[in-house]
């Protein structure tokens, strides 16, 4: 089979050989004119006869080295006879038998009752008899493989035959079959395996689980190595309720473009009674220095794919498939970008009238150049075309020049901005078919930096309070459509920026002063910060005038109030919290924590927390822990107090080896938005060296590639 998934693991690979017992590759060094040299404690070379020694002896020719006790040699025929016990190694393998016969001339030979070790990896094994072909080439009868300890192998891989290519590190075995503690899991009348860690063609491990709405799932993937840039997956797949689907994978990489194309096709499924399918194809290209293209298309057969198919919960809560199409480039002061886009919507619970605009196309282009006497001059501008099948529809021109004065100094900073942002519509399907709407916007950024030393002066702590005023005249928008505008999520960036909405839509209103102060440890030595402090909150002069449809005008005075803290008290734990309080409502409105740690073993620990005042109470807790040595329990909940509902529970074991490892999880999910839930088990083997059976390993922790 070929190479298969590997274990998730966040320890390096073990071995079951100690490191003075692992073999490692040498340069081959090979060439008829490369000397032989026979040492011996009795040697006899008579005219006409052959070369015997005996006692001791050792042979080496460039990488090849041989020991035993007798040899006879054919200085005619190049015949090396190797009657007694003998140990033998080169470049790719180092083998012990009972007897052997080399032909020196063109490397091949026999060897009776055999054991070997192949070199650069922890395989080994036996044989009855070994048969060179080449320096490279092998085959061999009665033979087991294993990477555990050849003295007592939990798992083997028997054969009959066996061809070996140690070029292409890729074994083919007839009549095979893998045991596992001495039981028996697979037979195959044909198997390929790998001797190396490259990758090769051939079948990877079936993949099996079982869950509660669509009973037994088998899948058997076959690995394609087309060339070196270029690979292919075809992954058959029963699902005992549902029927037999296929999914192909294909990737591609050159100098200068790389892509992936996925396609799954599930033919009249039992239970819908329709063809599913979905495709996806993600490409980028570099047309020249600076410039660059990519296209990601995505497309489900139905709304409920993913509900059905879905592997989780992550799966069950797609709403959109988003398609886009972009051309960007970059030059020294600019950026431009062009961009097409279309979404497909999965969620039942989006009206028409509500679902994303597609953006055909979107052109933008970027100014930022310094100038002299310490100004800036910036300037963004939009061209875009939305398109829905109801609802207005139309174009949008918005350009924000603005000129900037930066006055630094250590300690301190003033940065005064102001610009004009225009913004004109050309639209069907309204009242009016011209929209222009000007605004200038002018801001006074400001702050000072304190510093002390603390700690024998190996650390530096900062006090840095910040002054930032924005004005921005009220301009009645109420005409103008909703495109690509929303009100953005409160929080510290937000106390910095010109615009309470996302997209030109809407332009905020402001006559308002931040007040804000930061604070941060600073290592002297590697000037990483273990703590950084924020708080800050706005203070609103006027009313806020501009609001999103159906909304009031906000006659606040005051902002909420806005902290984050980030500790990292030790190099394994780290924690994050975060508070958005409305002092005049005494509410909170927003709150975060997630903590964060790492053992030096296997101990992982990362809890989070999530809240938005009538939205979103979730608390999401997941775990390893090792119970002895090489084995640890896992576990997942994820708990919605909102709707006091368990949205995701996990529980498993693990357990690893020096050449094996097993993990069986159980889990529960949400599957749709009647909060149905779906239950399933999962069994991952991973032998290592060989391949992987079963699942996938569960994305246990994020940032770690699960």
């Amino acid at each position: 089979m070929a190479q298969g998934m590997l274990v998730d693991s966040d320890r390096p690979l073990m071995s079951c050989l100690p490191p003075e017992a692992r073999l490692e590759r040498i340069e081959p060094e090979r060439g008829e004119d490369l000397p032989l040299l026979i040492d011996a404690e009795y040697f006899s070379a008579e005219p006409d006869q052959p070369i015997v020694a005996r006692d001791q002896v050792r042979v080496q020719q460039g990488d090849r080295r041989l020991e035993t006790d007798e040899i006879v040699f054919d200085r005619a025929s190049g015949r090396l006879d190797l009657p007694v016990l003998l140990h033998y190694r080169d470049a790719y393998i180092a083998i012990r038998a009972e007897s052997a016969w080399i032909d020196l001339e063109d490397s091949r030979g026999r060897f009776q009752t055999v054991g070997y070790q192949i070199a650069g990896s922890d395989g080994a094994g036996q044989a009855v008899v070994i048969d060179l072909l080449s320096p490279t080439r092998a085959e061999l009868e009665e033979f087991d493989f294993t990477t555990c300890d050849p003295a007592d192998p939990d798992w083997q891989l028997k054969a009959r035959q066996v061809r070996l290519d140690l070029d292409r590190g890729q074994g083919v075995a007839r009549h095979a079959r893998l045991e596992f503690k001495g039981v028996p899991i697979l037979y195959s009348p044909w198997l390929s395996f790998p001797l190396s860690d490259e990758r090769q063609s051939g079948f990877l491990y079936p993949q099996f689980g079982f869950s509660s709405d669509d009973g037994f799932d088998l899948r058997v993937p076959w690995y394609w190595n087309i060339a070196p840039n270029q690979d292919a997956t075809f992954t058959p797949r029963w699902i005992q309720d549902r029927g037999a689907m296929l999914a192909t994978e294909y990737r591609f990489l050159t100098p200068r473009q790389r892509g992936q194309a996925d396609l799954e096709y599930l033919p009249s499924d039992n239970k819908a009674g329709r063809d599913r399918y979905y495709g996806q194809f993600d490409y980028r290209a570099t047309l020249r220095p600076g410039w660059w293209a990519a296209a990601d298309l995505r497309r489900a057969s139905d709304d409920d794919y993913f509900v059905d198919l879905g592997g989780d919960l992550a799966d069950s809560a797609v709403q959109f498939l988003r398609s886009s199409a972009r051309v960007r480039g970059t030059g020294r002061f600019w950026t431009a970008d062009i961009l097409a886009d279309n979404f497909q919507v999965l969620d039942e619970a989006v009206a028409p009238g509500a679902e994303p605009y597609r953006r055909l196309p979107r052109v933008r282009l970027d100014y930022d150049r310094p100038l002299p006497r310490n100004l800036d001059f910036r300037a963004d501008s939009e061209l875009v075309y939305f398109d829905r099948d109801q609802g207005v529809t139309g174009g949008r021109l918005d350009l924000y020049p603005r000129l900037r004065w930066n006055l630094l100094a250590p300690g301190w900073f003033v940065r005064p901005e102001i610009g004009l942002r225009h913004t004109s519509y050309q639209l069907s399907g309204a009242e009016q078919t011209s929209l222009d709407r000007t605004t200038p916007i002018a801001s006074f950024d400001s702050g000072l930096v304190f510093e002390r030393p603390v700690r024998d002066g190996t650390r530096i702590q900062t006090l840095e309070p910040r002054l930032f005023y924005l004005y921005v005249p009220e301009r009645s928008q109420d005409d103008i459509p909703r495109f690509d505008t929303a009100e953005l999520t409160f929080g510290f960036s937000q106390l910095f920026h010109h615009n309470r909405f996302s997209g030109p839509d809407r332009q905020s209103d402001a006559n308002q002063l931040t007040l804000a102060l930061s604070s941060r440890l600073i290592d002297t030595g590697d000037g990483q910060s273990p703590l950084d402090m924020s708080i800050g909150q706005i203070l609103y002069f006027s009313d806020l005038e501009v609001q999103l449809p159906g909304q009031p005008a906000d006659s606040r005075s005051r902002s909420a109030t806005v902290a984050e803290v980030n500790w990292r008290p030790r190099a394994r734990l780290a924690l994050s919290a975060g508070v958005q309080y409305d002092s005049i409502e005494n509410e909170t409105e927003v709150a975060q924590f997630g903590l964060s740690y790492r053992g030096r073993d296997a101990r992982q620990v990362a809890l989070g927390y999530r809240f938005r005042r009538d939205r979103l109470d979730q608390v999401d807790v997941r775990a390893r822990y090792p119970v002895r040595e090489n084995m640890n329990l896992i576990g997942r909940l994820n708990y919605s107090f909102e709707e006091s509902q368990t949205l995701e529970a996990m529980g498993g074991i693990e357990y690893e080896s020096c050449c094996w490892a097993l993990r069986v999880t159980a889990r529960e999910f949400v599957r749709d938005r009647d909060a149905e839930t779906r239950r399933a088990v999962f069994l991952e083997l991973h032998l290592k060296g060989l391949g992987s059976l079963g699942r996938r390993p569960y994305p246990l922790f994020s940032g770690h590639g699960r």
